[in-house]
């Protein structure tokens, strides 16, 4: 079997930075789960009027209306704003209720409204009501007599609403007309952690994260708490900058923290042990999955110590069955199980970002090319390390092999007086040199591929 391939050209990365005990991700997602509700799916031209029909659905909130219907007008002259805007079919003598919400029960906040009045030098006065649970929270807002209109924000009882709702009022035989041209809301966001993670003792650190689902337009902060389980500090673990609580926060426009806790690496040979981290108290705008108080986090330690085979390493992690096979990925990261045991990474939870740099690298330039990497000591007896090379990425031939690690285990094969091995603090680093150096080569691309050996030959 073929778990694992490493090309001339793979990258390195560099670590995440580190903020005390939290480190941020840029998100992939540059901008918040913000809605610009303005219909500007419906554009008229200048000096026109259409219709939409209620309720009308655009960008994942729904407009209803006690009237059949809204009026789209987009004229420059003096009646309208010059730019989109909506205002309710009339109704004669009735008062006309309009709501903005989202048909899937989402809460959001209300963060701006651009309003106007219905004709030049006419200010109106528009009452808005916020509701969720039960809860009312009302807050009037004046358009000012210019066509040009006014931008107007909300207060904090605006934040987590269920609905909006604002209405064009009929008394005395007039109607308290108005134009809105855009409602912008931000939906709540929601934030979870890996109900359960596994560390190697080894790793030196465990990375717990926060998440959002959707970057937020302003900073999102939550408490975060370590407990002690079966794991207990300082033996097998240490609080994060010493302290068992704290906060971190995630920056606007991105959607990830960190809280890393110190692990011990010790020399006893152990069964799995764990600790909790829990985070609560969500910034304003942000839930829990079902709106839950607390999400929690349970990470496991595994000791690796007095552990000399692959079986014995899986078992160290929790694997059993498939899960523990060679070629096996148990958490996804693209590393298989006989490569963790070799580079001494996590097969059963996250690896810190920096487990890139142990693979397989270019080396050498273009004029004498090779493919290295190091591997910590002690080194494995039950890995078999195969170089192969190709010019088509098509067809491989195989350079060299190496069994073990033992006394005596040497590479074979036609390649095998290119490799070149060497040993530091930081293990033992091991590199194929191409097997023609020259500019006048073709190309060449080197990979190098790890089998589990048990019993003489691999699994």
């Amino acid at each position: 079997m073929t778990p694992n391939l490493a090309f001339l050209a793979c990258p390195t990365r560099s670590p995440l930075p580190k903020i005390a005990a939290m480190a941020v991700l840029l998100a992939s997602v540059s901008r918040a789960e913000i809605v610009n509700f303005d219909l500007d799916a419906l554009p008229i031209q200048t000096g026109l009027f259409t219709s939409q029909t209620t309720p009308y659905d655009e960008q994942g909130l729904r407009l209803s209306s006690s009237t059949g219907g809204i009026s789209l007008i987009g004229s420059s002259n003096n009646s309208f704003c010059g730019t989109m805007a909506y205002i309710p079919y009339l109704l004669g003598s009735t008062s006309i209720t309009m709501q903005l919400f989202s048909p899937t029960g989402r809460r959001f906040t209300v963060k701006s409204a651009t309003i106007h009045p219905y004709s030049s030098g006419a200010s109106a006065t528009i009452p808005f009501i916020g509701g969720w649970g039960g809860n009312l929270y009302s807050q009037s807002h004046a358009t000012g007599t210019a066509l040009a209109g006014v931008t107007v924000n909300f207060n904090s009882n605006f934040q987590r609403v269920g609905n909006l709702t604002w209405q064009m009022t009929y008394s005395g035989g007039v109607y308290n007309r108005f134009q809105i041209s855009s409602i912008v809301v931000e939906f709540d966001g929601e934030m979870t952690t890996p109900a359960a993670i596994t560390v190697a003792e080894a790793a030196g650190v465990a990375t717990v994260p926060i998440h959002l689902d959707s970057p937020r337009s302003t900073d999102t902060t939550v408490t975060w708490e370590v407990t002690a389980e079966t794991a207990t500090p300082p033996a097998d673990f240490a609080f994060p900058g010493g302290s068992s609580a704290g906060t971190i926060t995630i920056p606007a426009g991105q959607t990830m923290a960190f809280v890393d806790v110190p692990i011990v690496n010790d020399t006893t040979n152990e069964s799995p042990e764990t600790f909790r981290v829990s985070f609560t108290a969500p910034s304003a705008g942000v839930l829990f999955p079902g709106s839950a108080g607390i999400i929690n986090a349970v990470v496991t330690i595994a000791s690796d110590d007095g552990v000399t085979t692959f079986p014995n390493w899986m078992a160290a992690h929790g694997l059993t069955s498939t899960a523990a096979s060679a070629d096996a990925d148990p958490n996804g990261d693209g590393i298989s199980n006989i490569e963790c045991w070799l580079f001494r990474l996590n097969p059963a939870g996250p690896n810190p970002p920096a487990w890139l740099a142990r693979r397989a690298v270019m080396h050498g330039g273009s004029a004498d090319p090779g493919l290295r990497f190091v591997v910590p000591t002690p080194l494995p007896s039950d890995v078999r390390i195969v170089f192969s090379q190709s010019t088509d990425l098509g067809t491989w031939t195989e350079q060299t092999r190496r069994t073990g690690f033992a006394l005596g285990s040497l590479w074979t094969g036609s390649g095998s007086a290119r490799v070149i091995e060497s040993s530091g603090s930081s293990g033992r680093t091991i590199t194929l040199r191409a097997s023609v150096p020259t500019s006048a080569r073709p190309r060449v691309f080197l990979r190098n591929t790890y089998e589990h050996v048990s019993g003489g030959g691999a699994s």
